[in-house]
């Protein structure tokens, strides 16, 4: 049994050996890879910048949003197929399929979240010079831990040594600050905390570094730019109420602020839909983002909802279990601004698509 374990042992060492230099010759082909990162904006800054850059260059984008998908230096987009849980392998075969059709630009979203798949992702596979981390806030509690402080240090290990790291976010440079000086990386902010225009931004200066002016990729912009399915779009209800859907906001730090700046009179009313596999959210938003709101209903979706009426205790506003979002619809008062949080899968995903169908203003 010796020796066939051992030749065995050797051919799988010796493809991954001859796979790693054929990776590594491969990358050093492209003219930059972009690394995107953080809670909050990662799609929509992916887009942005496939955007801005398409208008000089052939990209190739790959984003792991909503519906996750590969745009080709066409412009095509293509949906990912999953047979099974997502893997960080699935970053290998999008550099290839890169350089199959002789990108010059690759601009990957990280997909990994413990902060050593990250780190393997960043070292092994994408192997980047350039680095966006939207933001540093709150969430994937048990994997990137519940502080921010604990949070930047899980985001750290996608600093590439010698590189730039882009971020809008102020209080997230300064965090960020010190794994960047520890890596030889430049930090560029790239403006002040603005959630409508953040993320363009930093497509605005990741462009200019490699290039491009800010008039064409302002142009690329307007031209090549879509968004990410279900992006922060009010509905008008059928008895007169308005809901807002942050469901793929997720966090409740980023949840806040667009709320505060959608600055609504309507009496605010939410719809939490709980994903079962995501306790660590359920608990960050009872207790960083309903307080804030102690007056406010809460109406929640999905297996496990039971869970934030025992976290809300002694919460006077009603707190009210569903068996699915056409029973809040219902219910919700016609004045009301009805807003979703928690996740968009499941449920609040089938309730955007009918949604869709009859779609308010932005």
């Amino acid at each position: 049994m010796f020796w066939p374990l051992l030749i065995t042992t050797s051919l799988m060492m010796t493809a991954w050996m001859l796979e790693k230099v054929i990776h590594d010759r491969q990358q050093k082909d492209f003219l930059a890879v972009i690394h995107v990162n953080g809670i909050r904006g990662k799609t929509s800054t992916c887009r942005l910048l496939d955007a801005a850059l398409r208008t000089k260059y052939q990209v190739f984008t790959k984003t792991t949003g909503t519906d996750p998908v590969w745009i080709g230096i066409d412009g095509t987009e293509h949906p990912i197929r999953r047979w099974g849980p997502a893997n960080v392998h699935e970053q290998l075969k999008m550099l290839r399929k890169a350089h199959q059709q002789r990108a010059q630009i690759v601009i990957l979203e990280c997909m990994a979240v413990q902060p050593e798949l990250q780190r393997i992702c960043q070292e092994q596979i994408v192997q980047s010079e350039i680095t966006v981390i939207t933001n540093v806030r709150r969430d994937h509690m048990f994997e990137l831990g519940e502080t921010l402080e604990e949070v930047a240090q899980s985001f750290s290990v996608t600093v590439p040594r010698n590189g730039t790291v882009y971020t809008a976010d102020e209080r997230t440079a300064q965090l960020m600050q010190p794994y960047c000086e520890a890596n030889g990386a430049r930090l560029i902010l790239c403006g002040t905390n603005g959630t409508a225009r953040e993320n363009v931004q930093t497509a605005l200066l990741v462009a200019e570094q490699l290039g491009v002016s800010k008039e064409q990729a302002e142009r690329g912009i307007q031209t090549y730019y879509k968004q990410d399915f279900g992006s922060q779009w009010s509905y008008c209800l059928p008895g007169g109420g308005h809901f807002l859907n942050l469901f793929s906001v997720n966090d409740p730090d980023s949840t806040r602020l667009i709320l505060e700046e959608w600055n609504s009179d309507r009496p605010l009313a939410f719809l939490f839909h709980h994903r079962y596999d995501r306790p660590d959210r359920l608990l960050l938003f009872c207790r960083h983002f309903f307080p804030l709101y102690p007056n406010a209903a809460i109406y929640c979706t999905g297996k496990g909802a039971h869970l934030l009426r025992r976290f809300l205790k002694g919460r006077t506003a009603p707190i009210i279990s569903l068996r699915s979002w056409r029973e809040c619809i219902e219910k919700v008062p016609s004045n009301s601004l009805l807003v979703g949080v928690g996740s968009i899968k499941g449920e609040g995903y089938q309730m955007i698509q009918a949604l869709e169908k009859g779609r308010a203003v932005r």
